[in-house]
């Protein structure tokens, strides 16, 4: 009979693809890069998600508190490694993050969206 080591679901995701420099999530809006893992880690600012990326010339990763984003990579069925392009979308005077396949062309809007957050992502929500 062969036995098998226990494998913690929780704590599975590889520690090594942290293990590089941190970067802004604005370096990679309208950017199709390889995401190569995610988890939950606990920060001064409270629990945020952090997301492992390539763009084929270096490792990073990126804290967001995003739930369309963390929603994506968290989920238990999600297969990694994925290609996927992160736009910034218009909720009225509002912006959020969202996931779209790298065959989406980035659009005006796209680039209008991202200086409109750029612009205003400093305001506090009232």
């Amino acid at each position: 009979m062969e036995v098998i080591d226990f494998e913690d679901k929780e704590n599975a995701v590889d520690e090594g693809l942290f293990d590089c420099e941190f970067t802004n999530v604005d370096e990679i809006i309208n950017k199709a890069v390889i995401f190569t893992g995610a988890k939950t880690s606990e920060t001064e600012n409270g629990e945020r998600t952090l997301i492992a990326y390539t763009d084929n010339q270096k490792r990073s990763a990126f804290f967001t508190e995003s739930k369309k984003l963390t929603k994506i990579v968290m989920d238990p069925e999600r297969k990694y490694p994925f290609r996927a392009v992160i736009k910034i979308v218009r909720y009225g005077e509002f912006t959020g993050f969202r996931f779209f396949s790298p065959k989406n062309k980035i659009t005006e809007e796209d680039r209008s969206n991202f200086n409109f957050y750029q612009k205003n992502k400093w305001r506090r929500k009232k």
